[in-house]
């Protein structure tokens, strides 16, 4: 059995003959040698109308057969005993099934049931990622309503090891107040809009950590693909050299630790795509962070071997000690040049419902209806607004600058009073408060302190949060542009 490589990657990262966990608790059950990754349990969810893979591990030349769904494949163990086989794609069904998986003649035996097929997505990213549903606004409410046969929720535990590996301790819950307590807020209200909107099942695999930074999730291949990660990417493709203690805090922001740990016994569990809630850790990285979602991307589209969408929260706004107001705008900025740079992607602005004093906004059902929105827009081709107002272009004429925008229909102000949070500068660079007003599905700007504008920006402040939205309610986020001479 060969292991395709792209980027320098390996398609099923398997830890051959070295184990470094053994768990009390596991999610099903097996005899002798046959065993399947944690990912595989009672209760999950198996992507509809794509290729599904299943793989594991027997007996070295052993016949391993996999049932399920009127389908019966089979395939040979190498060597080291891994094995992989593929089910055809299959439309969706809420009808709970049974897997079936036997080897040698049906002597070693692995079953689960209540299997569903419908839409699978990773949900990653750090602490608002992983904020918990008993955390939220509104919590008492939203939990005791969550009744959601058809939802199932898989939480990778958080984790750190040097070495890739084959399991962890999780497993496939279904979605009842109970189970959901503790799970991710933002994909939880992701996953119910889905459900609900498109009528069929949908799993939420979970893996995100508070505090980590973009490269611990980033595989060595993802790394490798982009020209000037080449510390990152041998940092990451030699995790088993570097001295590092596995338990230690510091240790989780590696490069390709955390891939490895939480991430890489879950590949190539078929998924339809990916939403982040990520960048806290980055944010003053913006000149670099479009390379790094981009190598982030690479490694992960690579080793899933298909080109899945990825949505994202974009960071909301925060006072952030004493820090320059305006490295925050440039964040936002190298956030919103991913969704043009990266094809693919999409970015869900939430700075009506931000927290200025606290990094975690208590209102999560927003960021998750927001990511859900460019999934049902871009990915299921429904006909919904999925964004709001994006800058697209600008004309100077004499005093007044028009600033037009792409998904603007509608386009108006939260509260009904004149666009906030415009400014002008002239040849000197100075900026100045500017007076904005909407005309049809654009906003003219200008300002007796700058009679001869050239440059603009909006929402350009750590604090900003702009009441700019178009019909949908949607907010617009914040750009600048202009020239130092007429256009």
């Amino acid at each position: 059995m060969k292991f395709q490589k792209k980027h320098g990657c390996v398609q099923l990262p398997f830890v051959r003959g070295v184990f470094l966990f053994v768990w009390a608790a596991v999610s099903f059950c097996y005899s002798n040698s046959l065993s399947l990754p944690s990912v595989f349990s009672d209760h999950m969810v198996l992507q509809r109308d794509q290729a599904v893979p299943v793989w594991g591990q027997a007996d070295s030349g052993a016949w391993v057969t996999v049932e399920f769904a009127d389908q019966s494949k089979e395939a040979v163990t190498d060597s080291s005993g891994h094995w992989k086989i593929i089910l055809d794609p299959m439309p969706a069904s809420s009808k709970p099934r049974k897997m079936k998986i036997y080897s040698d003649a049906g002597t070693q035996v692995v079953q689960y049931s209540d299997l569903l097929v419908g839409e699978v997505w990773l949900c990653a990213g750090q602490s608002n990622m992983e904020w918990r549903m008993d955390q939220t606004e509104d919590a008492e409410r939203a939990i005791a309503a969550a009744n959601y046969p058809r939802i199932r929720l898989y939480h990778a535990p958080r984790l750190i090891t040097q070495v890739p590996v084959g399991r962890i301790d999780a497993q496939w819950e279904v979605c009842t107040p109970e189970t959901v307590k503790t799970f991710s807020a933002i994909a939880y209200y992701f996953g119910r809009k889905l459900q609900r909107d498109l009528d069929v099942p949908v799993g939420l695999l979970l893996a995100a950590w508070g505090g980590t930074r973009i490269e611990p999730w980033t595989p060595p291949c993802g790394f490798r693909s982009v020209k000037g990660m080449g510390s990152e990417y041998r940092m990451a493709a030699h995790l088993s050299e570097l001295p590092l203690s596995g338990v230690d805090q510091k240790d989780k922001q590696t490069p390709g630790i955390l891939y490895h740990s939480m991430l890489g016994p879950n590949v190539p569990f078929s998924i339809r795509g990916a939403i982040w809630y990520q960048g806290e850790a980055n944010h003053r990285h913006n000149q670099t962070y479009v390379n790094k979602n981009r190598a982030l991307l690479n490694g992960w589209r690579t080793l899933w071997g298909t080109d899945f969408p990825f949505y994202f929260v974009q960071l909301a706004p925060y006072r952030w000690n004493d820090e320059d107001p305006e490295i925050l705008p440039l964040f936002w900025e190298a956030q919103s040049a991913v969704v043009k740079e990266i094809p693919g992607t999409g970015m869900a602005v939430v700075s009506d419902f931000s927290t200025a004093d606290s990094i975690h906004p208590p209102n999560k059902e927003v960021p998750g209806t927001r990511l859900a929105l460019l999934a049902e827009a871009n990915t299921y081709g429904m006909d919904v607004v999925s964004t709001g107002p994006v800058y697209r272009t600008f004309a100077k004429a004499g005093s007044t600058l028009k600033i037009s925008f792409d998904s603007a229909q509608g386009l108006t102000t939260r509260d009904g009073g004149a666009p906030d949070w415009f400014e002008l500068a002239g040849a000197d660079g100075v900026f100045k408060k500017a007076d904005a007003e909407i005309v049809d599905e654009a906003v003219m700007l200008c300002s007796s302190e700058v009679p001869d504008p050239f440059l603009f920006r909006f929402a350009w402040h750590r604090l900003a949060v702009p009441n700019l939205v178009n019909g949908a309610g949607l907010p617009a986020s914040a750009f600048r542009g202009g020239a130092l001479r007429d256009n």
